[in-house]
Parts: C-alpha cells; sequence; structure tokens
C-alpha cells in the first residue's frame, strides 16, 4: 500500500513542477500582455484593461535561452 502512495506522490511532485516550469516560461517571455482600450461615452473617458495571450513570443524567449548553451549552432533552421 505504501508503494502506490509513493508512486502517487512522485506523480503529483512530476506534475507541479512541470506545471511550475510552464507557468515560468509563460510569464518571463511576456506571452501575457496588457492591454488598455479607452472610449469616450457621453464626454467621459473609460479605459477598460484586459490581458491576452501572445504565443508568438515563446519561442524566441526559449532561443534566447538556449542560444549561449548550444553557442547557436543547434538553432540554424538550414543545418541538416
Amino acid at each position: 500500500m505504501s508503494e502506490n502512495r509513493s508512486g502517487l506522490f512522485k506523480a503529483m511532485l512530476a506534475l507541479s513542477m512541470m506545471l511550475f516550469v510552464i507557468a515560468f516560461v509563460v510569464f518571463k517571455s511576456g506571452a501575457i500582455e496588457n492591454r488598455i482600450t479607452t472610449k469616450v461615452v457621453d464626454g467621459k473617458t473609460q479605459e477598460s484593461r484586459s490581458y491576452g495571450f501572445n504565443a508568438s513570443k515563446i519561442p524566441a524567449y526559449l532561443k534566447s535561452v538556449v542560444a549561449p548553451i548550444t553557442g547557436k549552432q543547434a538553432l540554424l533552421e538550414d543545418n541538416k
């Protein structure tokens, strides 16, 4: 019985670490953008804030992290 709980604990630990790494990469890459829109309604200016997700920033961030380690040779797409 204790072996089953040990495996469950290891699985939960691995899942939580994976989610932490994904959240860290999304946050550090700036993929979550703050958008501010202004409207003029009845002569008054109203601001509304919303958040958007821009996934195109993630590969650029990952390349900037991996490039110093690999010396940029592994990142060339033309290299076959």
